[in-house]
C-alpha cells in the first residue's frame, strides 16, 4: 500500500509540475499591438508556436475574447490534429469597414515579414461565418493568404485538406536581397578576394644612389594580393625602374651613354583597420630583393662598345596608407613606402629610399552572400 501511495503522490506532483510549466508557457506568450488606439486597424494579436517545424499558420478571429484565454481553449488545438501548425489569434479593435479583410491582410503581412514566413501558408478561418463557399479551403485573388470555411465537426476533413494543400510548400520565406543589399555585401566582403593591380611609385634615394646617379628612381609594376582574412592580406609586388639614357645620343657623335635598370620583387603582409568599410587604413611590412644594373655604352669613331655592372640588394620595407573600394571590383590606394637597401658585398652602398605609391587594382572574385539569389521585388521594398 505504501508503494501505491508513493506512486500516486509522484504522479500528482508530476501532473502539477507539468501543469505549471504549461501555464508558464501559455502566459509567457506576448500580446503584440498593431497600430495605435483609435487608428484604423488598431489590433492585438498573439502568435502561438506549437511546432519546431510547422506546416502552416492558422489565423483565428478572437472576436473580442481575451487572447490568452482563447489560446488555452482553442478547439483546434484541443482536437490534437493541429499540433504541427502555428496559430495567430487576432482581435481587431478598431477598423473603418466592419466587413473588410484589409486589417487581417495588414497584420498577416507584418507577421510574415517579421518572422520570414510565406504568406501563402497563412489560413484565415473565416471571421464572418460565410458558408456560401462550398470548399473548405478557398482562395481570393485579392489577398495573398488563404481562407477556411470549416465547422468544428469537419476538423478531420480540414486537417487532410490543409496537409494536401501545403504538401511541398516551404513554411519560411526565402531571403531576397535587393540590388543595394548585394552591392553593399560585396563592398564589405574582403575575405577570399584575389586582386591584380598596377602601381606607380617615385622613390627618393637618400645616401648612396644604388650605384646609380639619380636621386629619384621612378618605379612601376604589378602587384598580386590574396586576402588571408577580412583584415589581412599577402602581397607580391614585381617592380621595375629605369632611367632615360643620357649622354652622346646624336648620330655620328662620339661620347658615352649611361642608363640603369632597377628590378625587384617584394613580399609583404598588410593589415587593415576595418573589415567592412570601403575606405580602410592599412599598414604593412615585408622583405624584398632588388638588382641594380648600370649600363654604359661608348660610341667611338670605329664602333660601339658596352659594359655593365650589377649590384644585388636585400630590402627591408614597410608602408602605411589608405585603400578605397570604388566598387565591388575596383580599388584605388595610396601609401608612403619606406625601404632600406642592404648590400652584403659593398656595405658602403647601403641606402634608404622613401617615396609615394599610387595604385589601382581589380578584384578577380568579388564574392557575396547574395550570389544566385533573386533581387527583392519592388512590392516588398
Amino acid at each position: 500500500m505504501r508503494n501505491i501511495s508513493t506512486c500516486l503522490l509522484f504522479e500528482k506532483k508530476t501532473i502539477t509540475i507539468l501543469s505549471l510549466l504549461t501555464m508558464q508557457i501559455l502566459f509567457s506568450q506576448k500580446i503584440y499591438e498593431f497600430n495605435t488606439p483609435r487608428a484604423n486597424c488598431y489590433s492585438q494579436y498573439l502568435f502561438q508556436e506549437n511546432s519546431a517545424s510547422p506546416k502552416g499558420v492558422l489565423v483565428m478571429n478572437a472576436g473580442g475574447q481575451d487572447l490568452k484565454t482563447l489560446s488555452e481553449n482553442n478547439i483546434y488545438i484541443k482536437s490534437g490534429l493541429f499540433s504541427d501548425y502555428n496559430i495567430v489569434y487576432i482581435n481587431i479593435l478598431d477598423k473603418e469597414n466592419k466587413n473588410s479583410l484589409n486589417c487581417y491582410n495588414a497584420i498577416i503581412y507584418t507577421i510574415s515579414s517579421v518572422r520570414k514566413i510565406k504568406e501563402s501558408v497563412f489560413f484565415l478561418i473565416n471571421p464572418f461565418n460565410d458558408q456560401t463557399q462550398n470548399a473548405v479551403i478557398y482562395k481570393d485573388s485579392a489577398y495573398p493568404f488563404n481562407f477556411i470555411n470549416s465547422r468544428y465537426e469537419s476538423l478531420d476533413l480540414l486537417k487532410s485538406e490543409l496537409d494536401e494543400e501545403l504538401s511541398g510548400t516551404s513554411y519560411t520565406t526565402d531571403v531576397l536581397y535587393s540590388y543595394e543589399d548585394i552591392q553593399l555585401d560585396k563592398m564589405q566582403n574582403y575575405k577570399d578576394n584575389f586582386d591584380v593591380g598596377f602601381f606607380y611609385s617615385p622613390l627618393a634615394i637618400f645616401g648612396p644612389k644604388l650605384n646609380g646617379t639619380s636621386d629619384v628612381v621612378i618605379t612601376k609594376g604589378l602587384n598580386f594580393k590574396k586576402a588571408l582574412t577580412s583584415q589581412s592580406t599577402l602581397l607580391l609586388n614585381i617592380s621595375m625602374g629605369n632611367k632615360k639614357p643620357e649622354g652622346g645620343m646624336e648620330p655620328g657623335k662620339k661620347g658615352t651613354i649611361r642608363t640603369f635598370m632597377l628590378m625587384g620583387t617584394e613580399l609583404m603582409y598588410r593589415y587593415y583597420n576595418s573589415p567592412d568599410k570601403p575606405l580602410r587604413f592599412f599598414a604593412s611590412f615585408g622583405l624584398g630583393g632588388y638588382t641594380m644594373t648600370n649600363i654604359k655604352i661608348k660610341i667611338k669613331t670605329v664602333g660601339v662598345s658596352s659594359s655593365s655592372d650589377s649590384n644585388e640588394y636585400f630590402t627591408f620595407l614597410g608602408d602605411a596608407g589608405l585603400e578605397y573600394r570604388i566598387s565591388p571590383m575596383v580599388k584605388v590606394n595610396t601609401s608612403l613606402p619606406l625601404k632600406y637597401f642592404t648590400n652584403n658585398i659593398n656595405k658602403s652602398s647601403n641606402t634608404m629610399g622613401m617615396g609615394i605609391n599610387l595604385g589601382i587594382s581589380a578584384t578577380i572574385n568579388p564574392s557575396s552572400k547574395a550570389r544566385g539569389e533573386k533581387k527583392k521585388k519592388e512590392a516588398v521594398n
